[in-house]
């Protein structure tokens, strides 16, 4: 420990000023330059705040009282804001929460790609930042009024935060949830408890399309006693939660019920029954008609994909304005690839999940795109297959001028990059939910060619530290030999 180390303990109270926030929305504070995260602070506060850890090189903190609060704190809406943990930000002025996500984007490719030279766009955020997810996938415990629908408190896995209200899901979400909770209390219906095992209903996942005007539900139980092992198991009085839902929610399309047989904590993937209705939800974005089922990947907030896949289009159209050949990587359920179709002259998209897939092969049909070839399969392997020239495509998309990549939080692999820089497509474009991987894959394309351009922030997520990103990058020229 060096002489300007204070000598900290968990317990201990200190008084702090807070000065920035870091990655994951903890206030930055410094105690003799000793860093310092501080849980509930707000860039701007004075606080006196309680050592929860101490390591070498830093400590956390939560704060216990506001000694002087920041200009930029505001009142939070959520009576459960602080527990709840699923909006870190609802206290920062949203105005101060686009311009520490612009700068987290700008740090991650400055500080941890060493990049630099590239122009970073205005972020773009939501007039109405409020209500905006279309999705919830709630947990079902106990409570002594019965069964309890809710969320995980932060930092916990065993039990579940009653709610009144949540400010970001759409209100229809909040409307069904209440409706099931009241049906399960009054069908005596138990709730589960992950630590023993015990109990019967597990999840409530509420999905919403079109702003609100489709809806579609689905209850995840344990299999019922009464069962047989083999079979999906009924889910007692399941005409009475039909009868139910159906008169409070005129914009249902469809009930499921589905089995979890497993330990694990999961509501999708599993094997279900359609109670009534249909099993998915026909979505609206970028002029596009899209067949979102219950377990299917879509962007949870609507408004804000809209935007997004308006950027990724407006990148495509500007890399090669003559009709180009687009391929999309990790392509989901095809969103992004049919909606850069009508400016494309072909797009081949690129994905692993086989449902993700058919969904995608749906929506093509649904829209009557007929210019995009779907491939189904792990990225890498494709992308080596077809660098190879083992995978067979129309001819007229065997070269790209645009690669569109979307890739999960991890980032690309390795192996993905490489066979990327082996394609050689003069355009990439980058869409990123993770600036922090974003950051060391677009370093090592800089590595193999590629510079990058310029970088639009998206504000997907108000009152989270996540953002999003639509980088493009193009292929430098190759000095001619002498």
């Amino acid at each position: 420990m060096s002489l300007g180390t204070p000598q900290l303990r968990p317990g201990d109270l200190v008084e702090l000023e807070v000065s920035g926030l870091a990655f994951g929305g903890r206030g930055i504070a410094r105690l003799d330059d000793f860093v310092i995260f501080v849980a509930g602070a707000v860039p701007g506060d004075a606080v006196r705040a309680r050592v929860t850890k101490y390591k070498r090189r830093y400590a956390e903190a939560k704060v216990e009282e506001i000694l002087g609060p920041s200009p930029r704190r505001r009142p939070a809406r959520c009576s459960s804001f602080g527990s709840c943990g699923g909006c870190v930000w609802q206290n920062l002025d949203y105005g101060a929460q686009l311009e520490y996500k612009a700068a987290q984007v700008r740090e991650s490719l400055e500080h941890l790609g060493g990049l630099k030279d590239f122009t970073l766009a205005p972020i773009v955020g939501m007039a109405e930042p409020w209500h905006y997810r279309n999705r919830a996938d709630f947990s079902v415990g106990h409570s002594p009024q019965g069964a309890v629908i809710g969320f995980r408190p932060a930092g916990r896995w065993d039990s579940v935060l009653p709610l009144s209200s949540c400010h970001l899901v759409h209100p229809e979400i909040e409307a069904v949830r209440a409706t099931v909770e009241s049906w399960l209390r009054e069908s005596c219906l138990p709730g589960w408890d992950p630590r023993t095992h015990t109990g019967y209903v597990r999840h409530l996942l509420v999905r919403t399309a079109q702003l609100g005007k489709e809806v579609l539900v689905s209850l995840v139980t344990a299999p019922h006693p009464g069962g047989l092992a083999a079979d999906p198991t009924p889910l007692p009085g399941a005409s009475d939660l039909v009868a139910r839902l159906r008169a409070a929610h005129p914009h249902l399309v469809g009930i499921l019920h589905a089995v979890n047989r497993a330990p694990a904590e999961l509501s999708f993937g599993l094997e279900s029954t359609v109670l009534w209705g249909r099993p998915y939800l026909l979505e609206k974005v970028a002029g596009l008609t899209l067949k979102v089922s219950v377990d299917a990947f879509f962007q949870t907030n609507t408004l804000m994909a809209h935007v997004l896949y308006g950027l990724v289009a407006e990148a495509v159209e500007r890399a090669s304005p003559r009709a180009p050949v687009v391929w999309d990587l990790y392509s989901g359920v095809g969103s992004i690839a049919l909606a850069v179709a009508s400016r494309a002259q072909m797009v081949v998209a690129i994905e692993e999940n086989p449902r993700a897939v058919a969904d995608a092969r749906e929506d093509a049909r649904l829209n009557g795109v007929k210019n995009v070839f779907f491939l189904e399969g792990d990225v890498a392997k494709v992308l080596r297959e077809l660098a190879a020239g083992r995978s067979s495509l129309p001819q007229q998309a065997t070269c790209p001028n645009v690669i569109i990549v979307d890739p999960p939080r991890a980032g690309l692999g390795n192996k993905a990059l490489a066979r990327l820089a082996e394609i050689g497509a003069p355009s990439l474009v980058y869409v990123s939910c993770n600036p922090t991987t974003m950051a060391p894959n677009v370093a090592y394309l800089a590595d193999l060619g590629y510079r990058l351009g310029h970088v639009t922030p998206v504000d997907m997520f108000p009152h989270t530290p996540h953002v999003e990103a639509v980088a493009v990058l193009e292929l430098k020229p190759t000095a001619p030999s002498a």
